[in-house]
């Protein structure tokens, strides 16, 4: 199968106009080409005349037709422009253009804005705030600066702790702890030194012991 010989070529222009009553109307003229006898498809100059004369033809059938001249929107200004469209790449620019929602000036202006604005800077990750009216000793752990943490690197003895922080119940130990004052470590150890001393206290604890 041949390939596809084109034998004729239809260009077209329309025009968005004021009608009588105010409302929009479309008007469009199109041609016809003949290209029989052509050795070869008319070049882009030659539909770009071809184009511009019809185009010149519409105009003059408009005005003798009685339209009414569509209005002529001056350019905008450049704050108006960024709270219109609120544009952040010249992509959106480029598109808003073509598509006749800017002219060649307001997307310059937007452009050169887009291009002079600085990058925007990471956003800096802010600590929660402390939680207000709780008391250091019964806040999170987490919620506590590591500045505040005074544990040593290698844990305590037990006998230690007890004597230098007073740590008589294991409710006691826990409060120390949330102060950062001792390691998890050695509250651990607390733990397993209070846990007999409390289980034998409590009747009820002690029933469910094996």
């Amino acid at each position: 199968m041949g390939a596809l010989e084109r034998r004729e070529i239809v260009l077209r222009v329309e025009r968005e106009v004021p009608g009588p009553d105010g409302a929009p109307r479309r008007v469009s003229l199109s041609a016809r080409y003949d290209l029989a006898g052509r050795p070869s498809p008319p070049t882009p100059e030659e539909l770009g005349e071809a184009t511009r004369a019809l185009d010149a033809e519409l105009s003059a059938a408009i005005a003798y037709a009685g339209f009414p001249a569509a209005p002529v929107r001056s350019d905008r200004e450049l704050d108006e422009l960024i709270e219109t469209y609120r544009p952040r790449q010249a992509e959106l620019v480029d598109a808003l253009e073509s598509d006749g929602e800017l002219s060649r000036a307001e997307a310059e202006l937007l452009r050169a804005h887009l291009a002079s604005a600085p990058s925007a800077a990471p956003a800096v990750r802010e600590a929660p705030p402390p939680a207000l009216g709780v008391p250091v000793t019964d806040r999170p752990l987490a919620a506590l600066p590591l500045s505040n943490d005074r544990t040593p690197s290698s844990p305590r003895p037990v006998a230690d702790l007890l004597v230098l922080y007073r740590i008589e119940s294991l409710k006691q130990a826990g409060a120390v702890r949330a102060r950062r004052q001792i390691s998890y470590e050695e509250y651990m150890a607390l733990k397993r030194h209070f846990s007999p001393e409390e289980t034998k206290a409590d009747p009820a604890m002690a029933a469910r012991t094996p």
